[in-house]
């Protein structure tokens, strides 16, 4: 009697299942043909909180998804309807879409690369071994003056960049379908005064080359990670000078507490080490960073954690909130913490606005993958930045302009005294996606 008892009730659970099921199928499909996209994603979440999952449930609730313009809900949803049909060229075409429009590119390409040649060229893919080939450059000024000093006539020294130009070629390469290696040149013109107590003591220029590079890895589940670094080429402003820098390290250039010397030489170099890993999920990318350097002659280690996260599931808007805690030996500042924010917003379909803000010591601070250092004499305190971008099929066009205060210093044998200014930075950036 038990036995059968069990038996019919778990028949009747299963045709209670099968009858819900096909009035579900019903209700969505009536759903999705009224294009009552909202009504029918929740009519999914219901059914899946009674463990009522099928087909045509999953591919109406993706397309309801791509309708609203969440893209990412709508990627999970057309990868477990894929799993189904995998020969689908529709659900192919859909799901690359889904992945291009949420932000997620690597996954983007990864199906890209499998799909048949005519469907390749109607969505305009080419698969190439160059990724993208970048071009930067720009202006910055200060306002570093004499003016704003006159409080500090009798100090020993002031030192100061004024009218920097620079420009960077950056370059991508297609590995394998999982892994990518990006190139970056970089050189930084100044110019560099020096004021002693008599006034302007020497004026120079000051070039920086810098080549850095990034080997990426992405997983099936999401996870990229890899490794990065950079070697710094600095050709000094005064190539027969000594200069002594006090223990405590407030002295010129950057402070290390030790004998700075270029007299034999023509320049000094440094390098960064970094490696980094990241996870996506649906609405969030969660990294996390760790940096080595040599800036100064001292020994840098930097932690840095930033979370990305997409609300709308779509790149309509995005926001990148960071925080980096940096350990400095044989340097001036023991311990530095920056905390930055950037958000960005589509403003038509083929332009885009960035903001970002940035507080903290940026003295020697690695970032971008080391593609960003802030390897200057004087320390930015602080940053704020906006920048407009403009797409035309395969290539971007951007201008911005960033605002750094900067924080420099004035001593003498018994005093030091710190004082801010700003800088002003204009730049245009195009970049190309092959």
């Amino acid at each position: 009697m038990g036995v059968t008892l069990i038996i019919v009730m778990v028949v009747a659970s299963v045709v209670a299942q099968d009858s819900l099921r096909r009035e579900l199928d019903s209700l969505t499909y009536q759903q999705y043909l009224n294009k009552d996209y909202k009504n029918l994603i929740e009519t999914g979440k219901k059914a899946r909180e009674q463990h009522i999952n099928f087909y045509y449930l999953n591919y109406r609730t993706a397309i309801a998804y791509y309708e609203l313009k969440n893209y990412a809900k709508a990627a999970e949803f057309y990868r477990k309807t894929l799993a189904e049909t995998p020969d689908d060229p529709i659900l192919q075409e859909s799901l690359y879409y889904s992945y291009l429009l949420s932000g997620q590119k690597e996954n983007a390409a990864i199906v890209a690369r499998s799909l048949a040649p005519h469907m390749q060229v109607t969505i305009g893919y080419k698969p190439s071994a160059v990724d993208y080939i970048s071009l930067s450059g720009g202006y910055m000024t200060n306002d570093n003056t004499l003016d704003i000093r006159s409080d500090f006539a009798g100090n020993d020294s002031v030192n100061q960049y004024r009218d920097m130009i620079f420009t960077s070629l950056g370059l991508g390469f297609n590995l394998s379908t999982r892994s990518r290696f990006k190139l970056g040149y970089q050189v930084y013109n100044t110019n560099f005064e020096q004021y002693t107590a008599a006034g302007l003591a020497q004026t120079d220029k000051l070039t920086q080359h810098q080549l850095v590079g990034t080997l990426e890895f992405f997983t099936e589940s999401n996870v990229l990670w890899g490794v990065a670094g950079g070697v710094y080429f600095i050709e000094l402003f005064d190539r027969t000078a000594i200069y002594i820098v006090g223990g405590s390290g407030k002295g010129f250039g950057p402070g290390t507490g030790r004998i700075f010397t270029t007299s034999g030489g023509k320049s000094v170099s440094a390098f960064s080490a970094l490696a980094f890993l990241n996870k996506r999920f649906a609405y969030t990318l969660p990294e996390i960073a760790a940096t080595y350097s040599n800036f100064g002659g001292g020994h840098q280690y930097q932690v840095k954690g930033s979370l990305t996260y997409y609300p709308l599931g779509n790149l309509d808007f995005y926001g990148t909130t960071a925080a980096a805690a940096i350990h400095n030996q044989n340097t001036w500042t023991d311990t530095q913490l920056i905390f930055s924010q950037s958000l960005g917003v589509k403003l038509t379909k083929q332009l885009w606005l960035d903001g970002n803000v940035s507080l903290g010591n940026h003295r020697n601070y690695v970032s971008e993958r080391s593609f960003l250092v802030y390897d200057t004499y004087d320390p930015v305190k602080a940053i704020a930045g906006l920048s407009l971008s403009c797409f035309f099929r395969n290539t971007m066009l951007s201008a911005g302009y960033q605002w750094q205060q900067r924080e420099g210093y004035a001593y003498s044998a018994i005093s030091y005294t710190a004082y801010k200014y700003n800088n002003d930075l204009l730049n245009i950036a195009f970049t190309w996606n092959l």
